[in-house]
């Protein structure tokens, strides 16, 4: 009896040290718990408003950080114009008009900027990108007509990515566009469903560093997370306005810690993490500080601050995004 005790010792005692042993096996223990951080909005200002010449229903905006100064870029929609502003709202130029000639605008929807501060600019009603220069110069149409046996219709958000790759939220398609940095279509993900994958009606693209891809898939009432070859690795969100939840978002951004949607119905900025797991809701339906009306483009500027097109209240408000204690 005491022989048997002894043997079972070793062998307990020789298949702990062989686990130990194995990188395999001690790499298919549960992972280390990872932290999330919890965020705190905060309002800092607001630009805009109903006074007369400011904004008339801005749809997006983007941040352009050139040394220590931040200058904000603003899809002006029914002013056929992209307005150029300080971080602190003063206005510093402006370009286009309404029309169909090239440098001519009809409804901006959606503007990005690349690392060059090269300006893409999406027009819903022309149904095309064009590309300026920093100073509001026309270059060259980047899309128009036929994409892929499509013809791309009310292209919205866009992303450009560390190469001067181009992403572009056909709407019109239910698909997302690919362009390199001379233009070159690359190609497409998406096409109407609802399930994984294919979207309906999505209004904006994301990226984040590890080139994932971020849509927000409106008429679906989600968000879709892809990996850099397109392939579907999660979605989040259904309709509905308890937290977590959203009715037609428009606008998405994300960082190194959070995903940032404008949950354009429900007229508030909700936060998750970068799995989807939902952190934080902003806003409620108003005129007042931290409030809004139908919010659509986002976008995050330097120093924790993220700005928002509150597009309904005709305005571009800043928060300020911090870690909670």
């Amino acid at each position: 009896m005491r022989q048997k005790s002894i043997s079972l010792a070793v062998l307990i005692v020789a298949f702990l040290l062989f686990v130990i042993s194995d990188p395999v096996l001690a790499l298919a223990e549960a992972p280390p718990y990872v932290m999330v951080a919890t965020p705190e909005v905060k309002y800092v200002r607001s630009f805009g408003g109903p006074d007369p010449g400011q904004f008339f229903a801005p749809h997006d905006i983007a941040a352009a950080l050139m040394g220590d100064t931040e200058t904000l870029l603003v899809a002006d929609t029914e002013k056929n114009q992209i307005k150029k502003i300080s971080e602190n709202g003063n206005f510093v130029h402006h370009f286009g008009d309404l029309g169909i000639m090239p440098g001519q605008l009809n409804s901006p929807i959606g503007i990005a900027v690349s690392h060059g501060f090269n300006v893409y600019v999406s027009e819903r009603d022309n149904n095309r990108i064009q590309l300026f220069d920093f100073l509001g110069n026309y270059v060259r149409t980047i899309a128009a007509g036929n994409i892929n046996f499509q013809h791309i219709s009310s292209p919205r958000g866009m992303a450009v990515d560390q190469r001067g790759n181009l992403f572009v939220a056909d709407f019109g398609n239910d698909r997302v566009l690919k362009f390199g940095d001379t233009g070159e279509f690359l190609g497409e993900v998406g096409g109407f469903g609802g399930l994984s994958g294919r979207f309906s009606g999505p209004s904006d693209v994301a990226l984040d560093s590890g080139e994932n891809i971020y849509v927000a898939d409106t008429h679906n009432h989600q968000v879709q997370k892809l990996n850099s070859d397109g392939n579907h690795i999660l979605s989040f969100g259904k309709g509905g306005e308890a937290p977590g939840q959203f009715l037609e978002p428009q606008g998405i951004a994300v960082d190194s810690r959070f995903i940032y949607v404008a949950d354009t119905g429900n007229n508030r900025i909700q936060i998750f993490s970068k799995m989807g797991t939902f952190l934080l809701a902003y806003g409620g339906f108003g005129v007042e500080e931290g409030k809004f009306r139908g919010p659509r483009g986002i976008c995050l500027g330097s120093q924790g601050r993220v700005y928002v097109a509150d597009t309904g209240n005709n305005r571009i408000v800043m928060l300020k995004v911090f870690d909670r204690p």
